[in-house]
């Protein structure tokens, strides 16, 4: 499952490579977080370590591309 995670502010890199599979891209004041997950347990833990760091979690949408 690919789900992209809007963070209010930068993001910092180190914490990027700590969890994962994931890329960052700058938008506006913003971070979107690419993160490849194997279930929902996973993005769990990605939020929470979000969250734990001090940053706000914006938004968290699916990013697959559903088959037609």
């Amino acid at each position: 499952m690919r789900y992209d995670i809007r963070v209010r502010g930068r993001f910092d890199r180190a914490l990027v490579t700590a969890l994962g599979d994931i890329t960052i891209t700058a938008a506006e004041r913003d971070t979107i977080l690419h993160c490849q997950v194997p279930d929902v347990a996973a993005l769990v833990g990605i939020l929470h370590a979000v969250t734990a760091h001090g940053l706000t979690v914006k938004e968290v949408r699916t990013a697959d591309v559903e088959s037609p």
